[in-house]
């Protein structure tokens, strides 16, 4: 919600602040995939595993920090925020079509292939972001197509992960 909030008040008022928010809302959504998807994923979540949950949740909270701290401090450059991004969803992606591809061939169950498929989505809906185009008739272009195609994705996720345990 975070995220999707301050991509609407950037997209209605382009300012450095807004900008910004935006950026960061994106950020920390994308990181707190990577976050999430180990813990479901190898089940960290267990009480044996409290210390690793601990360390991997400091690990990720500093990568973060580490990451505005650039942008705000050093530079604020685009294609680094982009690459940091681009590389965090990838890893995310990597991990939850292993689990994915696991579980179907074990399960032979179409629930288990969902992850692997939201993934695929999200890579095609990525290409939008990343393969820029100029708009078509002046208003519709890849990075509003982009935020269409992340819509449903993110309903998909939500059910599964609240209906479906790993």
């Amino acid at each position: 919600m975070f995220c999707w909030f301050w991509s609407t008040v950037f997209h209605i008022r382009d300012f450095v602040f807004t900008e910004r928010m935006d950026y960061f809302a994106a950020g920390a959504n994308v990181l707190y995939g990577l976050y999430l998807a180990p813990i479901r994923i190898f089940k960290l979540y267990r009480p044996t595993y409290a210390c690793i949950l601990r360390i991997w949740g400091v690990v990720c909270i500093a990568a973060y920090t580490a990451h505005l701290y650039f942008l705000l401090g050093i530079r604020w450059d685009y294609a680094y925020n982009m690459a940091a991004n681009v590389v965090v969803g990838s890893i995310t992606n990597i991990l939850w079509t292993y689990w994915s591809v696991r579980h179907y061939t074990r399960l032979k169950s179409f629930w288990a292939a969902w992850p692997g498929l939201i993934v695929m989505w999200l890579i095609m809906a990525m290409s939008l972001e990343l393969l820029d185009f100029p708009p078509v008739a002046g208003a519709l272009d890849a990075h509003s197509l982009w935020h269409a195609a992340t819509i449903l994705p993110g309903m998909w996720w939500y059910n599964y992960v609240h209906v479906r345990p790993c």
